[in-house]
């Protein structure tokens, strides 16, 4: 089998940003008809994940799937600032990737791999287009973006704690300075009202959607089981008939570790799931 291609090109997304695509192609003689949008994490952990995503793509195209990795607005090397997004812009953002792929590549449909908040917005943008989504892989979801987004506000208090800063500061001050000044820097990334309300508007949206789609569930962690929320996930799945499929992979959290660059248990599991179910 001859080797597949690999294509970067920008397309069009929320309020006509240019938006960075790579398109992984296949060998023409073993393509099939639906493709993958991967759906990346909020933050640094884009940045920390960015060794097994392009792993894990590259893999489902030698599966035979076209397989598009991208930017969203405000990140990586899309255009915009991070302090002009929500929610919605990276929701318009993967409609967008979605059309994208079945232009560039000729796919008549595509799935959505998501990791992280990448799989929240997939849960998302799949209760929205309920009917053109023919699956989901969902890697760690984040399932109560509220919570999400407070998590990462407390990375500040961390960074001051390892800095041993004279005035450590708490995630309710960050809160209250975020509705007092309209924004707060934590770690580098400036997160605006807008963006913070966003993610607080959705909160558990993504747990209590009810998919119509086959979906791929996988818990990553160093645990020995997967988290209560997760567990709670997958039973409300199981109510859904819809052939909804949960594994537990032990394994470090590749996207909060800089020197993880590798996860082939997870990318093994998502390839034995793709050839057996589609």
């Amino acid at each position: 089998m001859s080797k597949g291609t690999e294509k970067i090109f920008f397309f069009s997304g929320s309020k006509g940003r240019r938006i960075l695509g790579i398109l992984y192609h296949p060998d023409p003689l073993h393509t099939r008809k639906t493709g993958i949008v991967y759906c990346h994490p909020f933050a640094e952990e884009q940045n920390m994940a960015h060794p097994v995503a392009v792993k894990a793509c590259r893999a489902f195209s030698r599966a035979g799937y076209p397989v598009l990795r991208f930017d969203m607005s405000g990140c990586g090397d899309s255009e915009g600032s991070l302090d002009e997004m929500d929610v919605s812009s990276w929701l318009e953002d993967i409609h967008s990737a979605v059309e994208g792929i079945k232009r560039e590549s000729g796919v008549q449909e595509a799935g959505l791999f998501g990791l992280r908040l990448g799989a929240g917005l997939a849960l998302l943008h799949a209760a929205r287009n309920d009917a053109a989504i023919p699956f989901l892989i969902l890697w760690e979801p984040v399932l109560d973006f509220s919570v999400h987004i407070r998590q990462f506000l407390r990375r500040t208090v961390v960074s001051q704690i390892v800095a041993n800063a004279a005035n450590v500061t708490n995630v309710d001050t960050l809160e209250k300075q975020l509705i007092d000044q309209g924004r707060v820097d934590v770690i580098g990334y400036p997160i605006t009202r807008g963006l913070y309300d966003s993610f607080c508007s959705v909160s558990e949206d993504p747990m209590n959607y009810k998919q119509h789609c086959k979906s791929l569930v996988l818990s990553i962690s160093q645990m020995d089981n997967p988290s209560s929320h997760l567990i709670k996930y997958c039973e409300l799945l199981k109510t859904t008939q819809i052939g909804a499929t949960f594994d537990h992979i032990k394994a470090e959290p590749f996207w909060d570790r800089y020197w993880r660059w590798e996860c082939p248990e997870a990318i093994r599991r998502t390839e034995q799931w793709l050839l057996d179910g589609r």
